[in-house]
């Protein structure tokens, strides 16, 4: 009998056995083990096989179909977009105060040091009082080149001692056109009276001749003697002589007075000729020491080192007073304030190749986590266009993020603009200010979960046990 029902349970499908209604009456008379194995299946775990294994096959689905973000984190810190200040000397010069300490808002004009103004104010007072006397004698030289009188009647002692020039210079000048004046006035009347004696002496040439034609004329008639005939020639020859003299005394007149005209004008032209070329290099001179002012008021103001807009002193160099600072070197360095922020961040070289400008950033502050407090979006808006290394960093003292000297990986620069601040719940008093450290997470592309998961695996097995 337990044989039979043995067979009859092995042979009955779980179909049979569930509708066999005499199957539990002849399980009252078999082992709890064979009452369990007889028992009809749960619909329950049936559907938990299903389920689970559709809760498989959409996994796996998800990972073959639904896009993930792919993303490049990278490490920088908030920078302005106007270059730091940096404040330094034009010249070496000695410290005499420092006004300002690191860490310090200070406002557009605020005095941040003092240098010595010794040096600088001995300049402005030579160039100053060199400027003053040169404008003094180009004014001089101006009214004589213009024939104007120059007079001045104040206490500036460059102009009172122009005014005595000129007047020396114009007495001078007045005495010597005189002495022409008179040499020429004295050698007009000689050629004058030249011409008034050859007028006189031909006429009386002519008389004479006549004379002696009619001795000679009576002496052929031998009514009148020899002795009169050579009287009258003789008067006639001193007459000629006298012409003569006249007409050559006339002539000498004329040249020694067209010479003396031509010396005074040439005395006179080279007198304006000198003064113009005087006026010239003076105006050179003045425009050379005006320059010279204004550099050496420019040094002057320099002395006294004034913030140029509203920044916060970030650092300021180990001197003190009385110390000496060589030309250009560095005394104090600002960081403006009103300038627009931008993060930069440095790039590892091998995620610079999905890196592009214009790629979204997401920028998570380091001193404020992200969950709590939010986020920043903002933009790449350039990149560099060749690595860097942290020996390069080091010794070119480039970039503002700060790289470990042991890394020896290359990266990448690039700048990213703060587009929009999705932050809240800030603490009191919070404001971003340059020099946070940040982590830009830079939104690169989309791929699947597999493709991630078959990017790691493939290169394993297509490059794994080749060792030699």
């Amino acid at each position: 009998m337990p044989l039979l029902l043995t067979r009859r349970s092995g042979a009955a499908s779980p179909t049979s056995r569930s509708e066999d209604s005499t199957l539990p009456v002849l399980l009252e008379f078999q082992s709890p083990t064979k009452a369990i194995i007889a028992a009809p299946v749960p619909g329950a775990a049936r559907g938990t096989i299903w389920m689970i294994g559709s809760m498989f096959a959409a996994c796996i689905a998800a990972m073959w179909l639904i896009p993930i973000d792919r993303v490049v984190t990278a490490q920088g810190k908030v920078v302005s977009q106007a270059p730091m200040m940096v404040v330094q000397p034009l010249e070496t010069s000695i410290v005499r105060s420092i006004d300002v300490t690191e860490g310090q808002s200070v406002h557009r004009g605020d005095m941040l040091a003092r240098l010595d103004p010794t040096f600088a104010g001995a300049d402005v007072g030579a160039l100053q009082a060199q400027v003053y006397s040169l404008q003094a004698e180009a004014a001089r030289m101006q009214a004589e080149v213009e024939d104007r009188s120059f007079q001045y009647s104040g206490v500036d002692p460059p102009m009172l001692l122009q005014a005595a020039i000129h007047a020396q210079r114009e007495s001078e000048r007045r005495s010597k056109l005189e002495s022409y004046r008179q040499k020429i006035d004295a050698l007009a009347s000689t050629a004058a009276r030249s011409t008034t004696d050859v007028t006189a002496f031909r006429e009386r040439l002519a008389v004479a001749q006549t004379v002696e034609s009619m001795r000679k004329k009576l002496e052929a008639l031998q009514v009148g003697s020899q002795l009169n005939a050579l009287i009258a020639t003789d008067n006639r020859l001193e007459i000629e002589r006298s012409l003569s003299t006249a007409i050559k005394t006339g002539e000498s007149a004329k040249a020694e007075l067209a010479a003396m005209i031509a010396e005074r004008d040439a005395y006179d032209q080279n007198w304006r000729v000198q003064i113009a070329q005087a006026l010239s290099e003076g105006s050179r001179k003045l425009s050379d020491a005006r320059e010279s002012l204004n550099k050496a008021r420019l040094r002057r103001q320099l002395i006294e080192l004034h913030a140029e807009r509203d920044a916060t002193v970030l650092t300021v160099a180990k001197v003190s007073e009385g110390s000496v600072l060589q030309t250009g070197e560095q005394l104090i360095t600002l960081v403006p304030v009103d300038a627009p922020l931008e993060i930069e961040a440095n790039i590892a070289g091998r995620d610079n190749g999905f890196v592009h400008v214009g790629a979204a950033v997401a920028v998570k502050f380091d001193t404020l986590p992200s969950t709590q407090y939010g986020l920043a979006y903002g933009t790449v808006r350039t990149v560099s266009a060749d690595s860097f290394t942290a020996q390069d960093s080091t010794k070119a003292h480039s970039g503002s993020v700060p790289v470990n000297p042991a890394n020896t990986e290359p990266f990448y620069r690039s700048r990213i603009t703060l587009d929009r601040l999705m932050l809240h719940d800030l603490p009191a008093g919070f404001h971003i200010m340059p020099g946070m450290p940040v982590a830009a997470d830079i939104k690169v592309g989309k791929r699947t979960v597999m493709a991630y998961l078959l990017g790691r695996i493939l290169p394993v097995m297509s490059e794994g046990m080749r060792e030699p």
